[in-house]
């Protein structure tokens, strides 16, 4: 089902301190920095292969990855993998029993392509996600 890691989204403290962190330390620039006003966060990309690291700095402490940041502190949020047809694996994964918010599962990301999470509880407690591409 899994084509590759589309993106693994890491919430930090602040997304300006992460992009010198990188460039100091990795020699690496974001393809990306940019705030997102109505998801309340702001995202720095890297491209590492196919995958995009996403550090994400919640704007909104009382949102839910300003609490998931404040309760687990900086890590990984979730993990995208890269599916064919999207919207006939949310169906697959619903269909197994799966818990899947949103309209019939799916949502659109920031950047533009579709995504269906899998709620945690129904995932052994991991964030899955699955995403175009």
């Amino acid at each position: 089902m899994f084509n590759f890691v589309h993106h693994v989204r890491i919430l930090v403290h602040n997304a300006d301190d992460m992009v010198k962190y990188m460039e100091d330390n990795f020699g690496m620039e974001p393809v990306k920095v940019q705030v997102y006003e109505k998801r309340g966060m702001k995202n720095a990309i890297y491209q590492v292969g196919q995958t995009n690291l996403e550090f994400t700095e919640p704007l909104d402490s009382a949102s839910k990855m300003g609490q998931f940041l404040y309760r687990e502190g900086p890590g990984v949020y979730h993990i995208a993998f890269g599916v064919d047809n999207i919207v006939q694996a949310a169906r697959d994964l619903a269909a197994k029993g799966n818990q899947m918010p949103g309209q019939d599962g799916l949502s659109q990301s920031a950047e533009g392509y579709m995504t269906a999470n899998i709620d945690p509880a129904s995932a052994l407690g991991f964030p899955f996600q699955i995403a175009e591409g």
